[in-house]
């Protein structure tokens, strides 16, 4: 057996051995469990939240202040400009939803609830009628 052919055996031998000092790290970098959102994220998932619920409940209002609240849920979702650490796109990003798709998925809902939406129909009789006709009184 020759010398160098010794030392080649020896040395593809011990690289398959050796420890491999990241890989601790590296698997407990990827495989690790994230159980909440750091303190940052869960303000961002709250501002993102509270425009969705706006712009859902708010969606055919009557009132001025309904109205305004929705009006300002939809401006802000629809604004594709980067200009604040609170846009859209920002807070999209930050949480790992694609932006385009949240919007476009939003303005399908707006789409089939105001075409489902007719006017509002009274369901019953004011309160005052329905008090006259329990509490019957003859008067002699």
């Amino acid at each position: 057996m020759n010398k160098s052919t010794a030392t080649d055996q020896s040395f593809r031998a011990g690289v398959y051995f050796e420890p491999d000092i990241l890989a601790s790290n590296q698997y407990f970098k990827v495989f690790r469990q994230k159980s909440q959102f750091v303190p940052e994220e869960k303000l961002m998932f709250a501002v993102l939240t509270d425009a969705i619920e706006c712009f859902q409940k708010y969606l055919g209002a009557t009132s001025r202040r309904n109205r305004n609240l929705f009006a300002e849920a939809d401006a802000w979702i629809n604004n594709r400009e980067a200009s604040g650490p609170f846009c859209f796109e920002h807070i999209c990003e930050a949480l790992n939803i694609n932006p385009n798709y949240l919007r476009l998925g939003l303005m399908q809902w707006r789409v089939t609830n105001e075409s489902q939406k007719g006017p509002r129909k009274r369901i019953r009789e004011p309160l005052r009628y329905q008090y006259r006709v329990k509490h019957n009184r003859v008067s002699i």
